[in-house]
């Protein structure tokens, strides 16, 4: 198989917005309108010189080989995506990937896909690599914005963002625990202890335990109702997540009797408790993850 490893600047335009669009003016009209918006994001790349690499439903990846040409088109897609009902999440990172069979792999196309995702409509998040890869005088169009942690990372990342001319950052802080506060970086340290069967997993900050009926998983519960990632106990900025991501969903209970059930959505964890995916904690063939906080 032929391939191709070189060092570039990733962009992920997202086009969010479709949804009401649809419902509102229908699905001819729509689909017309976020056509020619993915089309004019597409005109923009190559304007800049940038290599258009595939749209998948309302994105569009690209590749660039100089960061300052990505950051210009980047400034002119978010300028253009103001005044309709649609709008843009870019994501914005620099580093090496492999191009096979008409598009792009690698461990820096998955991470500009989560700044994409983290995003607000409007804003383009953009990689500390990418920041560092920019000349001196580009670097001043920047703003930092926080740190950010990344799955299966250890170390946090510092996160910019285009300054607005008054300075103002569109980002709220610690969204989902994934922006890590700089005046509460220093935040006591706890410890997640869970425990499955015979199995005991730790997680402590920044760090990801998941669990999930796939192999990869760090705690694979092989049951039929259990997703194949099924959710993500995680710690970020000294509290405890689950992040549930299931079809199934998951029951959890903190110290008490009240049972809660979740999904598709985060959890603060409290205390000790258990954790059932699918199945109430009381049924026979429930099976339960034990969890303990433990400071220091």
């Amino acid at each position: 198989m032929d391939q191709e490893r070189l060092l570039a600047a990733v962009l992920l335009a997202d086009v969010v917005g479709s949804t009401p669009l649809y419902e509102r003016i229908g699905d001819d009209a729509a689909l017309q309108q976020i056509s020619n918006c993915l089309d004019a994001i597409r005109a923009i790349v190559a304007w800049h010189g940038g290599d258009f690499i595939y749209s998948k439903g309302d994105d569009v990846l690209s590749l660039f080989d100089r960061p300052e040409a990505a950051l210009k088109a980047v400034c002119e897609i978010s300028s253009q995506l103001t005044k309709g009902p649609l709008r843009s999440r870019i994501g914005l990172h620099f580093g090496a990937v492999i191009r096979a069979r008409g598009a792009v792999f690698g461990d820096v196309v998955n991470v500009t896909a989560r700044l994409s995702a983290t995003a607000n409509p409007g804003e383009v998040l953009i990689s500390q690599s990418f920041f560092e890869a920019l000349s001196a005088g580009s670097r001043g169009a920047l703003r930092l914005l926080d740190k950010m942690a990344f799955k299966g990372k250890q170390e946090l990342f510092d996160v910019y963002t285009l300054g607005s001319d008054d300075g103002a950052l569109t980002t709220h802080i610690a969204r989902r625990g994934t922006f890590v506060d700089r005046r509460s970086a220093l935040s006591r340290q706890i410890n997640l202890v869970i425990r499955y069967g015979d199995l005991l997993q730790s997680c402590r900050n920044n760090e990801f335990v998941t669990i999930g009926r796939s192999p990869e998983c760090d705690i694979v519960v092989q049951r039929p109702w259990v997703s194949r990632h099924h959710a993500t106990f995680t710690i970020s900025n000294g509290k405890a997540w689950l992040i549930e991501r299931s079809s199934s969903g998951t029951f959890v209970s903190m110290g008490t009797n009240q049972e809660v059930f979740v999904r598709r959505e985060d959890i603060l964890l409290f205390g000790s408790g258990i954790i059932s995916p699918g199945r109430r904690s009381s049924l026979g063939d429930a099976q339960n993850l034990h969890y303990e906080i433990i400071s220091g």
